[in-house]
């Protein structure tokens, strides 16, 4: 669904190298960032390895497709904003750029009238 409303509704798809990255992300987001999040062995294991990278890209741009904000981070920080959610505790001192992502999503007024905060 939320390719269906890029690609028809957000006018963010004007090439298919766009519309590829944009459903890469997504379906990354839905296939592996869920399942490491969701399923504890996986937690356990693939946690580390993939916040660094997500650290690492979130370091070197703003943005995961483009210079805008489009359903690639919507689908991957919709995820990454349930990690303070669901695991409070959990230290990401180690990834200061998804900390600081997480802060400019929960700061944003929408997404705090969406979660009712």
């Amino acid at each position: 669904m939320l390719q269906y409303l890029s690609e028809n509704y957000a006018n963010e798809v004007h090439d298919a190298a766009t519309r590829a990255s944009i459903s890469q992300w997504i379906l990354f987001a839905n296939s592996t960032l869920a399942i490491v999040l969701f399923v504890p062995s996986n937690k356990e294991r693939e946690f580390p390895r993939l916040m660094a990278t997500l650290n690492d890209i979130y370091t070197k741009k703003q943005f995961l497709v483009g210079d805008a904000w489009t359903a690639a981070d919507c689908a991957v920080n919709a995820y990454l904003g349930y990690l303070p959610i669901f695991y409070p505790n959990e230290d990401l001192s180690a990834y200061p750029e998804i900390q600081a992502l997480n802060e400019r999503t929960r700061s944003n007024p929408n997404y705090r009238a969406i979660m009712g905060l």
